[in-house]
C-alpha cells in the first residue's frame, strides 16, 4: 500500500480556542502537528490531504515544513466528511490500495497495516465513537469497543466511486451496504475534543531531550538530531566549567548520555510565592553567577559569528514563515493596539542597531540563560543547566550581551510561559491580540538594569529582545501558534526598540534634516548677503546680530568669531535694543535679525524702528516663508526646515544650528574676502591652547 488520503477539513470547532488560527491538522499533540504523526511513520507513502478550513495556512504550513510526498487538494464549498474525497481519488492509481484516515487519528507505534485483500475499517477500543460497526452493520450509535475510529484501508478507489461531494461518509458506507473486515485499535488516539488535547502533558517548544530521573541521578538524551548535536556542545561546556573549577553547574557523573545530579530546588520560574525581596536576591545571584562563568575567559570578537548569531540566522528563519504567518507581508502590523512596523521592511534599521553594539572581545557563555535553564536549590544557589555552548561559529566564547538578553526574555517578556503553551493568541482581520501568561518577575526589569548598569542599555535589550523573539518562530516549527505568536512578539518588542532613538538613528535623522533643509536655501541669496557683509566691513561699518531667546548665544558666538578675526560686529538683543542699545546701530550698518517665525512681536517691532535710520541695511535670516518680517523685508534668506528635532517640533533645536552653520559660514566666507591671513589673527587670540599652538607655529 502506497497512498493514504488524509480528511483534514473540518473546522474543528469541538477543539475550541485551539482551532481559532489554524486547522485540526496543525494541532500540536505530543509537540508535533497532528497530522504530522502520521508523516513520521509512513515517510515513504504518498500523502493526498484534503484541506477546507484555513486552507491557506495548512497549505503553506505543509510547504514550509512537511518532508513527505504529498497533495493537497481543497474541499471548500462541500459540507461533511465526504468532502474533497472525489477530488482526492482521482490521486489514487487503479488497482491501488490505499488508506482513508481522519487527520485527529493518531496512531501507535505498534500500529501495523494488515495483510488482506479485503476492504478494513479500524475499530476504537480505547476512546468513544459516535458511530460503530459491529456484526457487519453501521449503527449511530456512541460506543467505545466497536467505534468506527475514522480510519479504512480500501481495496481500490472503484469501491468509492459514487461517494457523493457532501455528506457524512461514515452515513454514506451503511446506505451503500458496504461491509469490512474489522482491525481493532488498541492504542489509539482521537484527539477530536480540546478535553482530549487538554489531558496530555504539557510539552514545551522543541523538546529535544528524553529525561530519565533514576534516584538522585538525571539522565539526558537527545531524542532527534538536534538533540544529539546540542548534547555535543553541552558536554563539551560542562567539561570545560569543570576544567575551570566553576562550581555553579551540576556534579557530572557521566557523559555518554549526559548523567548528572537531580539538583534539590526547581527552575526560576516555578518560584511563584517568592516575596519582591526574594527575587530581588535572586536576581543579584543569578547575574553574579553568570558575570563570574563570562569573567573566566575570553576571545577575540568575530564579526562573522555576531551577525550570524543575531541576524543572519533570524532573517533565515523569519524568511521561510514570511508566507505562513498573517499580515507578514504588511508593512505594519497592529499588535496589542501598537501598530508596529514589520522587520521585513526595516532591515537596514534593524542592522545598524545591532550592529552599534557590537563588543570588542567575545567572553566565556552560557548562551541560553533563560529561567527554564537556571535551577534555584532550596538555599537560592543559582545552578545553571542545559547551556548552549556556541555563539553563532564560535564556541564557547561570545557577546556577553547575549546571555544578558537571554535573562531579560524571561523576565521581562515571559519566554517560559509561551514555551509551555500557557499564551492566547487571536489572529483578527485586521490585528492581533497576543496574552503571555506572567513569570510574575517584570517589576524587576529597572532592578535588572540597575544591576547592569554600565554593562547593557535598555534599547541595545531591547532590540535584541526583538531579535530573540524573531529567531524563535521557526524554532517552535511544530506549533503554528508559536510561530505566529513569536514573530508578533518580535514585532511589538521591535517597535518599541524603533521607539527608542539611538544614537546613532538620531545623528542620522538629524543630519537628514539639517542637510534637507540647507539644500533648501538659496545660494543667490546666501552670495548676496556675503557680498553685501563684505561692502559694509569695507566701507567702515559694522555687522550686527539681533536676536532674543535661544538665539542669543547664536549671535553672540558669530560676534565672538568675527572679532577673533579682527572684523567689527556686535550682537544686539531684540528686547534691550529698545531700552538704549539700539544705539549701536549706525547709518551704513548691516543688522541680521534672526527669527524662527518671523512674526514675534518684538522683532516685528524692532524692525519697524530700524527701517525709520537712514543708511540701515537689514536682513532677515528667518524658517517661515511665509512670516510676517518674510512678506514686509526686501532682503531675507529663508532657511526652510521641515522638522526642529524634538519630540513635539516646537523647541528651536534645529533651528539654532541651521543659523550657527550659517552665521559661520558667513565669517568664514569673509575671512578670505577680506584677505584676513593666520599671522593678522595671532594677536587677537594669544590666550589658551589656541594662542599656545599659534606661538609655536
Amino acid at each position: 500500500m502506497n497512498y493514504i488520503i488524509v480528511q483534514a477539513g473540518g473546522k474543528g470547532s469541538r477543539m475550541q480556542i485551539l482551532t481559532r488560527n489554524k486547522p485540526k491538522a496543525l494541532v500540536p499533540v505530543n509537540n508535533l502537528p497532528m497530522i504530522f504523526h502520521l508523516f513520521r511513520k509512513y515517510p515513504e507513502k504518498k500523502f493526498i490531504v484534503i484541506g477546507d478550513y484555513k486552507y491557506d495556512v495548512l497549505e503553506h504550513y505543509l510547504r514550509e515544513f512537511a518532508d513527505v510526498d504529498y497533495k493537497l487538494v481543497c474541499g471548500s464549498g462541500h459540507q461533511g466528511t465526504c468532502a474533497g474525497l472525489k477530488e482526492a481519488l482521482a490521486y489514487i492509481p487503479d488497482n491501488e490500495r490505499f488508506m482513508l484516515i481522519w487527520c485527529d487519528l493518531v496512531l501507535p507505534d505498534e500500529y501495523e497495516i494488515p495483510e488482506s485483500a479485503n476492504n478494513i475499517i479500524g475499530i476504537s477500543k480505547d476512546f468513544y465513537c459516535r458511530w460503530k460497526y459491529e456484526n457487519g452493520k453501521f449503527m449511530e450509535e456512541r460506543c467505545n469497543q466497536h467505534g468506527v475510529a475514522g480510519h479504512f484501508i480500501f481495496t481500490d478507489k472503484m469501491v468509492l466511486d459514487a461517494v457523493p461531494e457532501d455528506g457524512e461518509f461514515v452515513r454514506w458506507l451503511r446506505d451503500r451496504g458496504l461491509t469490512f473486515e474489522e482491525q481493532p485499535l488498541h492504542k489509539t488516539k482521537e484527539y477530536g475534543l480540546y478535553s482530549e488535547w487538554d489531558n496530555l502533558p504539557k510539552m514545551s517548544c522543541r523538546p529535544f531531550n528524553k529525561i530519565i530521573i533514576k534516584g538522585d541521578k538525571v539522565i539526558k538524551e537527545g531524542i532527534d538530531n538536534q538533540g544529539r548535536k546540542l548534547a555535543v556542545t553541552e558536554v563539551a561546556w560542562y567539561k570545560k566549567l569543570q576544567g575551570l573549577s566553576f562550581d555553579a553547574i551540576p556534579t557530572i557523573y557521566s557523559y555518554e548520555p549526559i548523567s548528572m545530579e537531580l539538583i534539590d530546588g526547581k527552575n526560576i520560574y516555578e518560584y511563584t510565592y517568592f516575596s519582591e525581596e526574594q527575587k530581588k536576591y535572586a536576581l543579584e545571584k543569578i547575574i553574579t553567577c553568570l558575570k563570574d562563568v563570562h569573567s573566566l575567559e575570553s576571545a577575540p570578537y568575530d564579526e562573522v559569528s555576531y551577525r550570524d548569531a543575531y541576524l543572519d540566522k533570524t532573517y533565515d528563519r523569519l524568511k521561510k514563515v514570511r508566507n505562513l504567518v498573517p499580515f507578514a507581508n504588511d508593512s505594519a502590523v497592529m499588535v496589542n493596539g501598537k501598530v508596529c512596523r514589520n522587520i521585513f521592511y526595516h532591515q537596514a534599521e534593524v542592522e545598524r542597531l545591532v550592529m552599534q553594539y557590537a563588543p570588542q572581545t567575545f567572553v566565556l557563555l552560557h548562551g541560553d540563560c533563560t529561567f527554564s535553564n537556571i535551577m534555584l536549590r532550596h538555599d537560592r544557589i543559582p545552578v545553571l543547566i542545559d547551556p548552549r555552548g556556541y555563539f553563532g561559529k564560535t564556541e564557547f566564547y561570545g557577546d556577553v550581551a547575549y546571555d544578558w538578553v537571554k535573562l531579560y526574555y524571561s523576565l521581562f517578556s515571559n519566554y517560559d510561559q509561551f514555551n509551555l503553551k500557557r499564551f492566547s493568541l487571536d489572529i483578527g482581520e485586521k490585528d492581533v491580540k497576543l496574552e503571555i501568561s506572567s513569570n510574575g518577575w517584570e517589576s524587576l526589569e529597572d532592578y535588572f538594569f540597575e544591576l547592569l548598569d554600565g554593562d547593557v542599555t535598555r534599547l541595545q535589550m531591547k532590540i535584541l529582545l526583538a531579535i530573540i523573539w524573531f529567531s524563535l518562530t521557526t524554532y517552535a516549527w511544530e506549533d503554528y501558534d508559536s510561530i505566529c505568536g513569536a514573530f508578533y512578539n518580535g514585532l511589538y518588542y521591535l517597535e518599541e526598540a524603533l521607539e527608542m532613538e539611538s544614537a546613532y538613528s538620531y545623528f542620522d535623522k538629524t543630519m537628514m534634516q539639517l542637510e534637507d533643509a540647507l539644500k533648501g536655501v538659496s545660494m543667490a541669496d546666501m552670495d548676496r548677503l556675503i557680498t553685501e557683509c563684505e561692502a559694509t566691513l569695507k566701507s567702515g561699518h559694522k555687522i550686527i546680530a539681533s536676536g532674543l531667546g535661544k538665539n542669543v548665544p547664536i549671535c553672540e558666538k558669530f560676534e565672538g568669531t568675527m572679532l577673533s578675526a579682527g572684523m567689527d560686529a556686535q550682537f544686539l538683543h531684540t528686547n534691550s535694543a529698545v531700552h538704549g542699545d539700539m544705539g549701536m546701530v549706525k547709518p551704513g550698518d548691516l543688522v541680521i535679525m534672526l527669527t524662527k517665525s518671523g512674526s514675534t512681536a518684538e522683532s516685528v517691532y524692532l524692525f519697524n524702528l530700524l527701517k525709520k535710520r537712514e543708511g540701515v541695511n537689514l536682513w532677515l535670516l528667518s524658517c517661515n516663508e511665509h512670516g510676517t518680517l518674510a512678506q514686509t523685508m526686501e532682503k531675507k534668506l529663508i532657511v526652510p526646515l521641515e522638522h526642529e528635532g524634538d519630540p513635539w517640533n516646537i523647541m528651536p533645536n534645529n533651528s539654532t544650528t541651521l543659523y550657527l552653520i550659517i552665521l559661520q559660514q558667513i565669517a568664514m566666507q569673509l575671512i578670505k574676502r577680506m584677505d584676513i591671513t593666520l599671522e593678522m589673527f595671532k594677536p587677537n587670540h594669544p590666550g589658551g591652547a589656541i594662542g599656545a599652538k599659534l606661538v609655536n607655529s
